[in-house]
């Protein structure tokens, strides 16, 4: 069997049979913001050591169907937040939990951003709920007090969660958790977290935040 080898943009007008067509993966450990463009592949597997953004491309480049799937192994420490293109400030569209994979449609070519359909790759009833725990003390974790309150922030890079997390407040007692309800848990627009006690009298305690 002979093979033709052609390098550029190959158009169809109708259906296009084959035995194979071989859709490319690409692996790479993410830095920095990674722009994804017309002509990358159509797997990209990314590991991170820190939360790291992948943008999509100009959606008006686009043809309508374009597909990218990001896959975030059990390998990477962190997660990635796959956002809609901006040239100044792309908008998280979804944040990958470490483990998990979806593919990204374009359906809608009329703006930049575009209008994305996503799928998830796996049965979500077979895999169990992603949480981020993060630890604090009773004294220095909280902080210096302000206006009367003592505060603890947990940043959306770093609890991974995305813009509109489940949060839940245990206290320390002894070696086991117990939830509790702070004087006011705060989930700013961009997924910043913070809980917050009175100064007088003293309510500052030893416990754990945890964002499902």
């Amino acid at each position: 069997m002979a093979f033709i080898d052609k390098i550029g943009d190959f158009g169809v007008g109708r259906t296009l049979t084959s035995i194979r067509a071989n859709l490319l993966a690409q692996e790479e450990a993410l830095v920095a913001t990674r722009q994804v463009l017309l002509h990358d592949v159509q797997w990209l597997r990314v590991t991170n050591a820190t939360t790291q953004d992948i943008v999509l491309p100009d959606a008006t480049t686009l043809p309508k169907g374009w597909q990218l799937t990001v896959d975030i192994p059990t390998t990477s420490v962190a997660s990635a937040n796959v956002k809609t293109y901006h040239a100044v400030t792309p908008v998280l569209l979804k944040n990958i939990l470490v483990g998990r994979a979806y593919t990204f449609t374009c359906v809608d070519i009329s703006t930049a951003a575009g209008l994305w359909q996503i799928n998830y790759l796996e049965e979500a009833d077979l895999v169990p709920t992603a949480r981020f725990a993060s630890t604090f003390n009773a004294t220095t974790d909280w902080g210096a007090a302000v206006i009367g309150y003592y505060t603890i922030t947990i940043t959306a890079v770093t609890h991974g969660r995305g813009a509109e997390p489940n949060v839940q407040v245990y206290i320390l007692t002894g070696s086991d958790f117990i939830k509790v309800a702070p004087d006011r848990i705060y989930v700013a627009a961009n997924g910043d977290t913070s809980i917050r006690v009175p100064e007088v009298p003293d309510l500052r305690f030893a416990g754990k935040i945890l964002f499902v």
